[in-house]
């Protein structure tokens, strides 16, 4: 074996050209095989790293309308005690708060979490320890745990963090321990506070849906199903007991791992389908390298035959050769493969699991080494047989011309094309796909006018501002601090302003027309607003009369509503909404005022792939149920100005400190840019596939051309003769032109069926376009073909300008 890898060498090292040009080749596939790799493996693959995390599992409600929700805190309570599946049942949410004290005040990511849940997860704290049970209970003073990046941004890894004080959201905590490095719970979050307090102060309201994910991990021996059986009983026992709140609420048993990479889950796997079929391009056009070249080296292997090699000796000899190449295109591939992953982690995103380890690592390394050693066997494996099996006498015979070249070699060399060109044609119609979905997904009107708009978030301190006066206050003094900059035209305050988030879902009902039951509760997005959220985003009146400064707190309440709100809810008499009136909750009741519907705007877009949904906005200086005083709290600030907003920035930042020097701003931002990081995950997916796609292209027009112009070569008699006989060079043209046709022709029909068989994989990503879309498909199918044709033109022209009298000498 030593001697085979020793001589390889030397072959190899002989032939540079063929050489370099195969390693590029390799290097193409095998590095973006390997990139890819080294994400999935680190979010799709690997195991989460909690303690057995194949039984940690999450509960979440369903129902006809939300396929999936968080759940109520009292339903979680009866889960968590009715269920006896699970080992235990924790609960966390997701919240923000800002944290003071320092020199400037700052926003962080935070979670609420049950003193059970760590032990769940099977996760000690690095430094201090986890809560109590009586530290998760109502009354209790205030404790907190901070993760390793804030502990050491902030308090500079000080080891007796214990014990020290913090603020946050005015109120103080005491720090009991420091998160173990790089410990992520679906989304990353910079401290971790007891969540039974908050818990304490909720309605008693199974309506309401606070963000809470209930967390379990299931009995050893208990199965997935056996659970999920176990609370499909459980919730039609709270059905009967609660029909007002959840008749029709399922829970679901959801594998946490299923549930932390389900955004990135289908781009990841097209990717690697994507990259596999570049790989196998490139070895398809690597095998059709090595048979033209075994045509030179057909005097050499009938030597070695005739002094008694052996065929499975030439075989291996010549499979060494290929297995040479493959890992020296897997190093190539692997520098490749470094550039790269930084690409494919910003695909999977910040909150996918292991996002911040996604590194190449000992097991990348080992997977290219296999990769490269696969690749070499499998595109030399067919050529390495079909060179061993050279005449002998033939090829040592001067006039044996074309013994290594028979049409053995031929089938096998327009099957590599063949299968070249249908791998190019799925990859173009994907990337023509996704290309065109993008563009239809970039084109859809929002509905306001983005171009002036500074948006940032000003989410204020429930310890500060924990009165609707005080909250009036605020941004009664900020809009006119905002108003008096130079360069605003208007400004505003929103909850949950376009692509910003989902915002607020709640149960309403038309005075007049009661639900009957559960069954007919409707639905409305929520958005507190003042007077001028509309002038600023440019949003039109349909019918009515739009916010005023007088609609206040004792003012009549009122609302305005979307179209599509008022087209659901009023069918063909939509304007008959103005004068209708609504009333916040299931059902009637004295505690929610009924808000008279006063005006119709036009719809506005939360994000550009979703649907609008019905909306109905309400007087932020006039809040309807004390509630929703967190939904209040969570504001944002838009300004339209006459000029670039982002170098307003500093003015926003100015004004807002002017007012409360206390009080952050997180996310300052224009509104053109919050819209294109929305399509930041579809561009970027969109963008890999159609750069792999351009690769498949461009590998397999090489392929095209490669086998012409070898077939040229090997006609070159052929050809001459036909010239003597009379043929013209239109008609040799087209001799050879029309080879090359049908072979691309045989490949794009192949092509064309994987993409049609493939359509369903695609459509979850699609916009705006269908799977199959005839378009796409032509356009795609045409650029082969034209790209196909112009490959064997340049053969086909050279074989008519052979010159029979030149070749008869």
């Amino acid at each position: 074996m030593t001697r085979d890898i020793r001589y390889a060498l030397r072959v190899l090292r002989a032939r540079p050209a063929f050489s370099a040009v195969a390693i590029l080749t390799l290097a193409l596939g095998i590095g973006a095989n390997t990139a890819i790799f080294t994400v999935v493996n680190a979010v799709l693959l690997r195991a989460l790293p909690f303690h057995e995390p194949d039984r940690l599992v999450l509960l979440l409600e369903r129902t006809a309308r939300f396929p999936t929700v968080t759940t109520s805190w009292q339903n979680y309570v009866d889960w968590r005690d009715q269920s006896r599946s699970f080992d235990a049942v924790g609960a966390l949410r997701s919240v923000t708060m800002t944290m003071t004290g320092g020199a400037e005040p700052e926003r962080v990511p935070a979670k609420m979490i049950t003193a059970a849940t760590l032990p769940i997860l099977g996760v000690s704290p690095a430094i201090g320890r986890n809560f109590s049970p009586e530290e998760d209970r109502p009354g209790s003073a205030g404790v907190a745990l901070l993760s390793d990046a804030l502990w050491r941004r902030r308090f500079g890894a000080a080891q007796d963090i214990t014990g020290r004080a913090m603020t946050l959201d005015n109120k103080p905590y005491t720090i009991v321990g420091v998160l173990p490095p790089r410990f992520q719970l679906l989304a990353a979050a910079d401290v971790l506070l007891p969540i039974g307090p908050w818990a304490a102060t909720l309605p008693d309201d199974r309506g309401w849906h606070p963000g809470i994910f209930p967390l379990a991990r299931l009995k050893a021996g208990i199965t997935l199903r056996q659970a999920q059986a176990e609370m499909d009983l459980i919730s039609d026992r709270l059905a009967k007991q609660y029909p007002e709140f959840d008749q029709g609420v399922s829970a679901d048993v959801k594998p946490l791992h299923d549930y932390a990479v389900q955004n990135v889950k289908q781009s990841l796997v097209l990717l690697a389908g994507a990259v596999g079929f570049v790989l196998l391009i490139a070895c398809a056009n690597v095998a059709n390298l090595v048979l033209v070249r075994a045509v030179g080296r057909q005097k050499e292997i009938a030597i070695r035959t005739a002094i008694g090699a052996s065929r499975a000796r030439i075989a291996r000899q010549l499979m060494a050769e290929s297995v040479l190449l493959a890992l020296a295109g897997g190093a190539a591939g692997l520098l490749l493969a470094f550039w790269t992953v930084p690409l494919l982690a910003a695909l999977a995103g910040a909150n996918a699991p292991a996002a911040s380890a996604i590194v190449i690592d000992a097991t990348a390394l080992a997977f290219t080494i296999v990769l490269s050693i696969a690749t070499g066997v499998l595109f030399g494996f067919a050529p390495a047989l079909q060179t061993a099996r050279v005449d002998v006498a033939a090829a040592i015979n001067d006039g044996g011309r074309g013994a290594a070249a028979g049409a053995a070699h031929h089938r096998l060399r327009g099957l590599l094309v063949v299968s070249e060109v249908a791998l190019a044609t799925m990859l173009l119609v994907g990337a023509g796909l996704l290309t065109r979905s993008l563009l239809h997904l970039q084109e859809t009107s929002t509905g306001f006018q983005s171009e002036g708009l500074l948006v940032a978030d000003a989410p204020l301190s429930p310890g500060a501002y924990d009165t609707t006066a005080k909250r009036d206050a605020f941004v009664e003094r900020l809009l006119d601090r905002l108003r008096a900059t130079p360069g605003v035209e208007a400004a505003a305050i929103a909850t949950a302003p376009p692509f910003s988030g989902g915002g607020s879902t709640i149960h309403f009902n038309i005075t007049g027309r009661p639900p009957k039951g559960p069954e007919e509760y409707i639905l409305t997005g929520l958005r507190a607003v003042t007077a001028d959220y509309f002038t600023t985003l440019g949003v039109p009146l349909v019918a009515g009369r739009g916010l005023t400064d007088r609609d206040r707190d004792q003012s009549p309440p009122v609302a305005i509503v979307n179209e599509t709100f008022a087209k659901r809810y009023f069918g063909n008499q939509a304007r008959q909404a103005v004068g209708a009136r609504a009333q916040l909750g299931t059902v009637p009741d004295d505690e929610s005022p009924r808000m008279e519907i006063v005006g119709i705007v036009g719809d506005t877009k939360q994000a550009f792939e979703a649907d609008v949904q019905p909306t109905m906005y309400v007087p932020y200086l006039q809040p309807p149920i004390d509630v929703l005083a967190g939904l209040y709290r969570n504001l944002s600030i838009l300004l339209k100005t006459s000029g670039n907003p982002a170098a307003l920035a500093g003015g926003l930042r100015q004004a807002v400190h002017d007012v409360d020097r206390d009080q952050p701003l997180a996310r300052v931002r224009t509104m053109e840019d919050a819209m294109a990081e929305s399509v930041m995950q579809p561009r970027l997916r969109t963008l890999l596939l159609a750069l792999l796609s351009a690769i498949a292209l461009i590998l397999s027009l090489i392929g095209v051309y490669g086998v012409m112009a070898y077939s040229v070569s090997e006609r070159t008699h052929e050809i001459g003769v036909r010239i003597a006989l009379g043929a013209s060079p239109a008609e040799i043209r087209a001799l050879i032109m029309g080879e090359g046709t049908r072979l691309a022709a045989v490949g794009i029909a192949i092509g064309v069926a994987g993409a049609l068989a493939m359509s369903r994989a695609l459509s979850a990503l699609l916009f705006g376009i269908s799977a199959t879309d005839p378009v796409t498909f032509v356009v795609a199918v045409a650029a082969l073909a034209l790209a196909a044709l112009a490959a064997a033109y340049a053969p086909a022209r050279r074989a008519g300008r052979i010159d029979p009298v030149v070749l008869m000498r």
